[in-house]
């Protein structure tokens, strides 16, 4: 059975490092990224309530996303520790990531640049894809055989359907402790507002 790791072509110790430090610091390696987002002025689509009417439901997305992802990841919820596959998991291996890429992505067009979003797609694929080499490498030791059948059903990035129908039926308090830890997305909605505020001292380029 197909494992996460290809023990044959093991990766190199540097290669082990350049994964360790993209999971540890995925979330500051966004940072420039949103820099960019507040600082371009080129080729701004100005038109604010397109940019909210599309921009909105993109970032409520990615939030729901998020939500319902750690439902069923319970990690940050402590909740136990189990492998999960059940809900987004049934279908891709990262739903988390996939979550992130539509918040920055709805971030672009709330900044008024939507052809930054294949920037900020291809950069967060980057960063997690690295990320999660070594992520998997530790769920592989953590769960052995359990998380190599995993992996063999459900693609790390490719989304399927699932083969059996998921009939996990998480508690609605569970969905609202979900939505408590995840309230931090929200601080990304202020990335628009800081562009917006300082307009005019920004150069054009």
């Amino acid at each position: 059975m197909a494992s996460p790791v290809d023990h044959a072509h093991a990766p190199t110790p540097a290669r082990n490092l350049l994964y360790l430090v993209a999971f540890k610091l995925r979330a500051l390696l966004m940072v420039p990224l949103v820099a960019v987002l507040v600082l371009c002025t080129r080729w701004r689509f100005d038109r604010d309530l397109d940019d909210w009417l599309i921009g909105l439901p993109l970032f409520l997305a990615g939030v729901a996303l998020r939500v319902w992802s750690q439902v069923h990841l319970r990690y940050r919820l402590r909740d136990g520790h189990a492998l999960a596959t059940s809900g987004p998991y049934a279908y891709v291996r990262n739903p988390v990531y996939f979550g992130n890429a539509l918040l920055l992505s709805a971030v672009a067009v709330l900044c008024e640049l939507p052809w930054m979003i294949p920037v900020t797609i291809v950069y967060a694929a980057c960063v997690y894809g690295l990320a999660v080499r070594y992520e998997e490498t530790r769920l592989e030791k953590r769960f052995g055989e359990e998380f190599r059948r995993y992996c063999a059903q459900v693609p790390r990035w490719l989304v399927r359907r699932p083969r059996a129908r998921d009939t996990v039926r998480p508690q609605r308090a569970t969905w609202w402790r979900a939505a408590a830890v995840e309230w931090q997305c929200l601080l990304l909605l202020a990335v628009p507002i800081v562009k917006e505020c300082l307009e005019g001292v920004l150069p054009a380029y």
